[in-house]
């Protein structure tokens, strides 16, 4: 048996070799062993992966906040252990010391199998261009089969003079599986104001003057269907230092002014990006591209730096920088144009402002700079490379956000009214043996053309005409191998192109009479892939503005007769339009407009929508007939 007693214990951090904040106790595997010969004498074992007791013991003093925590697993099934053998604890090296009492399983048979410090992996929380210093202490639970027990326990010390804004502790009293016992247990000390806030989801909660104690038993596994984010449907209990929204504003916004106080470098920054002559929109456009681009990003939340921002002179100088820091520099220069602009905190992984139940920071996770130009609302993320300064990246919109100004509430980022806009041309000029030249252009607007950008820039210029290929091949034909060609991919602009030409065999008889038809191929992918889940709950649809041209020439074997009917389709959940237009007894001309706003799909509406997106794939059919000449 192998024992260390709290002794700090080396391990490679990202980027640096460090003596980090884990430390090992003496396990004492009593309670483990309890547990495990309880369940094997039952019969009544439960049939899936289990959370069997999550305790959670926060003790709260001057200087620390000490939260213990408790967790036994019962893994059923070797499938369980594949999926779920994995266990992680999140902490914050900076701030926080972590010691790990218990990691150790009891196997069906009995036998038991303790962790081996040796094996323990520390690495970063990837949660994208956000700004933390998160890290997870990964533990591959040891000896793990059907039948087997588990437990972690360990302690996470806190010292509170090193947090820079206000402590909190968001517990969720729901998981993806089953929970046996769920029990959280809070005490402080009389001149401490705390608040705490929980929902009603079968947990009690019991407040003394100084303590807090909430409990359930059985909880049900939450399956949401979909891919929502976990804040913003598993039910939670919400304690934190007492603190109102104003007061949370006021901190945010002097920590992030801290930036402020040093900006050399900015005026000597603006004279070379050499906008001075150039119209005010232009010049915005400039200073995002380049600190969305050139700045590049480059997690910085280190010890003091967690939520307030390094100086604006030093992200200049050093050309790299977090969310915060980009976001510090973005506002001066936007400042320097006269821009009245506001440093806005955003949660990424939250849409519902109601379910921030007690004012605190420890929801937010990312900074944008917003300002109102032409009458509507702008919100600039300087890490986004990718989507041009009058949009808002697709993945911030709709996300609760906090504006650091006086008397600001948690709302929104304003999202679109159609996230997903593309214009589609299309031309296919028919020969006498029947073959055809296809030309198609797909021009991707706004977000949309964010998001390709963002796709694309993963992939060499070889395997994006691979992707190109393959991806037109599965929506339009499989007969050809086009040529494509890319526009705006590499720059920062309100659109992005991808164009393409093909040459098809014959697809036609010559000398008998013409009959063709096609679903048109772009359109209905974008609504395929929008259909809205039943999920039992109510489901945002994100908006689409769909805009087909269809060009087509028959060339002097036929003359046109019978065309595809106009459209002019309108209903509550969106609306359809085709214009066709002969122009010639061989050219023939049609464009349709697809619009679907966004909007709330009420729970009971779910399957009328689809039954909607199902009628628009039916009307983009294109048919048309011809005699042959």
């Amino acid at each position: 048996m192998r024992h260390l007693l709290l002794i700090p214990f080396l391990l490679t951090a990202i980027g640096a070799m460090a003596e980090t904040s884990v430390r090992w106790s003496s396990p004492d595997h009593a309670d483990l062993l309890e547990i495990a010969a309880k369940l094997r004498a039952s019969d009544d074992l439960p049939d899936q992966l289990t959370r069997l007791v999550q305790e959670t013991d926060i003790q709260i003093d001057k200087n620390t906040v000490r939260r213990h925590v408790r967790d036994v697993w019962f893994y059923p099934s070797s499938q369980d252990v594949q999926s779920s053998g994995m266990d992680r604890i999140y902490f914050d090296e900076q701030t926080d010391r972590l010691t790990v009492h218990t990691a150790a399983s009891v196997d069906e048979r009995g036998r038991l199998h303790r962790f081996d410090p040796n094996t323990l992996k520390i690495t970063d929380v990837d949660i994208g261009n956000t700004f933390s210093d998160t890290r997870q202490a990964v533990i591959a639970l040891p000896g793990l089969g059907a039948g087997s027990v588990a437990m972690l326990e360990y302690t996470v010390v806190t010292k509170r003079a090193l947090l820079e804004m206000d402590w909190a502790e968001m517990l969720y009293s729901e998981n993806i599986v089953p929970i046996g016992s769920w029990k959280l247990s809070v005490e402080w000390p009389e001149d401490e104001s705390i608040q705490w806030a929980g929902e009603d989801n079968g947990i009690d909660c019991v407040k003394e003057e100084n303590s807090l104690v909430c409990s359930g038993e059985d909880i049900p596994a939450l399956r949401p269907k979909g891919q929502p984010s976990w804040p913003d449907v598993a039910n939670q209990v919400v304690v934190a230092e007492k603190r109102g929204w104003d007061q949370i504003v006021e901190k945010s916004r002097s920590a992030f002014n801290q930036a402020l106080r040093d900006t050399r470098g900015s005026e000597a920054l603006l004279e070379e990006l050499g906008i001075e002559a150039l119209a005010e929109s232009e010049k915005i456009a400039q200073i995002h591209a380049f600190v969305a681009r050139d700045i590049r990003y480059v997690s910085m939340s280190e010890l003091g730096h967690k939520v307030t921002p390094h100086s604006v002179a030093s992200t200049i100088l050093s050309r790299y920088g977090d969310c915060k820091d980009k976001s510090a520099v973005l506002y001066h220069l936007l400042q320097r144009l006269g821009l009245d602009a506001s440093p806005v905190l955003v949660a990424t992984e939250r849409s519902d402002p109601d379910r921030l139940l007690v004012p605190s920071m420890g929801y937010f996770d990312h900074m944008v700079v917003c300002f109102d130009w032409n009458g509507s609302r702008r919100c600039l993320d300087a890490t986004d490379a990718n989507t041009d300064w009058q949009h808002t990246p697709a993945w911030i919109q709709g996300k609760v956000a906090l504006d650091l100004s006086p008397g600001a509430r948690p709302t929104v980022i304003e999202p679109a009214v159609f996230r997903w806009k593309i214009a589609v041309e299309s031309s296919m000029d028919f020969n006498p043996e029947g073959g055809a030249e296809e030309r198609q252009k797909r021009t991707y607007i706004g977000e949309y053309a964010g998001t390709m950008r963002n796709f694309l820039s993963r992939m060499d210029d070889s395997e994006r005409l691979a992707w190109a290929v393959e991806d037109y091949q599965g929506q339009v034909s499989d007969l050809v191998e086009p040529v494509f060609e890319f526009e705006g991919a590499d720059t920062l602009g309100p659109e992005m192109t991808i164009s393409s030409s093909a040459q098809y065999g014959q697809l036609l008889s010559p000398g008998e009479p013409l009959s063709y038809f096609e679903y048109s191929a772009w359109l209905t992918q974008e609504i395929y892939s929008l259909y809205l889940e039943d999920a039992g709950r109510d489901e945002q649809f994100p908006g689409l503005h769909v805009t087909t041209t269809h060009r087509f020439d028959v060339g002097p074997a036929w003359s046109l007769t019978a065309l595809t009917p106009e459209l002019e389709f309108s209903h509550a959940f969106g609306s359809m339009t085709r214009r066709v237009e002969r122009l010639k007894d061989d050219r023939l001309q049609l464009v349709t407009e697809l619009k679907i706003p966004r909007q709330r799909v009420r729970k009971t509406d779910i399957g009328q929508f689809n039954g909607f997106l199902d009628l628009m794939v039916r009307e983009s059919k294109i048919r048309f007939a011809g005699k042959a000449l």
